[in-house]
């Protein structure tokens, strides 16, 4: 789930929560707003077993991203704005603000 928070400064706020998965150790928000970097954002884990992040962009931008489980498996949102294929064949979320 994605949830967005207009900021006063012309930004959104952008909550980015997982689904339960209480068997993960770590989960990773990795996206083209950090060069696809793998540890840039870690995220936290929740009470109810889900994982959530939060970032800042700039108002009407657009950013690919996925979530990186235990450092192996990659898995998307369920309720991204969008999807986009990516070179590896599959897709990259899409958050649009």
């Amino acid at each position: 789930m994605v949830t967005k928070t207009q900021r006063t400064d012309d930004t959104v706020q952008v909550c980015f929560y997982t689904e339960a998965m209480p068997e993960a150790e770590s989960v990773n928000l990795v996206g083209s707003f950090d060069d696809w970097d793998e540890n840039a954002h870690p995220m936290r884990r929740l009470k109810d077993g889900r994982f959530m992040a939060i970032k800042r962009f700039e108002a009407n931008s657009r950013h690919e991203y996925r979530y990186l489980v235990n450092g192996q498996m990659w898995i998307n949102e369920a309720e991204a704005d969008s999807y986009t294929a990516n070179p590896f064949g599959s897709d990259n979320c899409v958050v649009t603000t």
